[in-house]
C-alpha cells in the first residue's frame, strides 16, 4: 500500500490519463499536418492547403467526437436497465465486460513513443478515444489558427 494520501494519489492518475490524452492528440495533429504538408511540399512548396486541411479535419473530427460522447437518451437508458456514468462506460460495454475495451493502434503507437513510454498508464485509466479525438480536434484546429495569424501563411501571391 502507499503512503500517499488519496488526494495525491488522484491527481497523479489525473495527470498521466491527461499527459496519455495529450499524446495521442498530438500524434493525431502530427499525422495529419505532416501528410498534408508532404504533399503540398513536394508540390507548390507552401503550406496554404495544410492550414485549410488543418481546419476542415479538426472541424470534422470535432463534430464526429462530439456526437460520440454525448450521454445516452433516458428512454435509452431505462429499456437497457443500466445508468450511464460516464463517457467511458459505452465503450466498455460495448466490448462485452466492464474494463475490457481495447485500445487503437494509434493508441499502442502513441503509448510506445516518448515519454508515454516511460509513464505507466493502467488500460482501464484512460480517457476515451472520442475524449482524445475532442482534444486532437482542438488542436488541429489551434494549429491551423496559429498558422495564420501566428506564422502567417497566406494564399501564395498575398501579402
Amino acid at each position: 500500500m502507499s503512503d500517499r494520501p488519496p488526494e495525491v494519489v488522484g491527481a497523479i492518475r489525473l495527470g498521466r490519463k491527461t499527459l496519455d490524452a495529450l499524446a495521442y492528440a498530438a500524434l493525431l495533429t502530427a499525422v495529419v499536418a505532416g501528410t498534408s504538408a508532404f504533399f503540398e511540399l513536394s508540390g507548390e512548396g507552401t503550406l496554404f492547403r495544410t492550414k485549410y486541411v488543418l481546419f476542415w479535419v479538426g472541424f470534422a473530427l470535432l463534430a464526429y467526437a462530439s456526437f460520440q460522447l454525448r450521454p445516452d437518451s433516458p428512454s435509452k437508458m431505462e429499456s437497457k436497465g443500466t445508468f450511464v456514468t460516464s463517457g467511458d462506460d459505452r465503450q466498455k460495454k460495448a466490448s462485452g465486460s466492464v474494463g475490457a475495451r481495447s485500445s487503437t493502434r494509434l493508441e499502442r503507437i502513441a503509448a510506445w513513443l516518448p515519454p508515454m513510454r516511460w509513464v505507466e498508464v493502467n488500460q482501464n485509466d484512460r480517457f476515451s478515444t472520442h475524449a482524445k479525438q475532442f482534444l486532437a480536434a482542438v488542436l488541429m484546429l489551434g494549429l491551423s489558427i496559429a498558422m495564420e495569424f501566428v506564422f502567417g501563411i497566406s494564399a501564395p501571391g498575398t501579402v
